[in-house]
């Protein structure tokens, strides 16, 4: 095998073991597929400069890039909205709120997909826009699910955006929060991304058992009568998280992988 074609076949198997695996580290990648390290470096910066692979914002791991459209968690994130339509519109009438669909991207909270309250005051559906994922509850179920390396490396590597004075902003107060959600497995925001802004949120599994998104119901906090930070749930609150587990359950039972 001449030493052009060798490399263009670790090349591919740096591919597949990103879409199998998810975001590696530089040492992980050459473990992967039995290079040393100057070669997977080399491998990667390449794969970099053609956007086949990308560098995580402020950390030190490679996911797949952006010419890489079909990976399977795109996959799975498109086949998790269109199957989730039906329930999201469900919840929303039941509800009266804004229900969004959430993504983690970065250091933010994406909405993926949003059926809008029909309410004179509510939440605006803002698809492919989204807070900083520690000031919402869908970007906190998210943030639970990561492993604890990954979240320092990704999330906690710079500070703390302190989008209202009730965001989160010290990184040991984050970690008991999402210790917190991923224990009780939901997650709130109390007018942390944005002044009155109250949003439910728990996660959504697919098959395998990875959490893919978040399941969000959003409402004007002033609405909502909600609790303060720590204190436990409100009887509309109650009520809200027993709809969103419901409507999440439903989803999960629809997706294939």
């Amino acid at each position: 095998m001449t030493a052009t074609l060798q490399s263009v076949t670790k090349a591919l198997e740096v591919l597949h073991l990103l879409r199998a695996h998810g975001p590696l580290r530089l040492t992980e990648i050459a473990t992967g597929v039995g290079v040393g390290a100057s070669t997977a470096h080399r491998l990667v910066t390449t794969l970099v400069e053609q956007r086949f692979v990308r560098q995580q914002a402020g950390g030190k791991r490679y996911e797949l890039g952006s010419a890489m459209l079909f990976t399977s968690e795109v996959s799975a994130l498109e086949h998790c909205v269109a199957v989730s339509r039906t329930t999201m519109e469900q919840l929303q009438r039941t509800t009266g709120e804004t229900v969004h669909l959430t993504v983690l991207r970065d250091r933010r909270c994406l909405f993926a997909a949003s059926v809008e309250s029909q309410r004179p005051v509510r939440v605006t559906s803002r698809v492919g826009e989204g807070p900083p994922a520690h000031t919402a509850a869908g970007g906190k179920v998210l943030l639970a699910a990561l492993d604890a390396e990954r979240l320092t490396d990704v999330f906690l590597t710079a500070g703390l955006e302190a989008t209202t004075p009730d965001a989160i902003t010290d990184p040991d107060a984050l970690r008991a929060e999402l210790a917190d959600v991923a224990e009780r497995g939901y997650a709130r925001n109390l007018g942390e991304s944005e002044a009155d802004m109250y949003a439910l949120a728990v996660p959504v599994h697919r098959p395998n058992g990875e959490v893919i998104c978040g399941l969000t119901v959003a409402a004007p906090l002033s609405r909502i009568r909600a609790g303060s930070a720590g204190s436990s749930l409100s009887g509309l609150e109650r009520e809200l998280l027993a709809q969103l587990r419901v409507a999440a359950t439903h989803i999960e039972s629809s997706l294939a992988y």
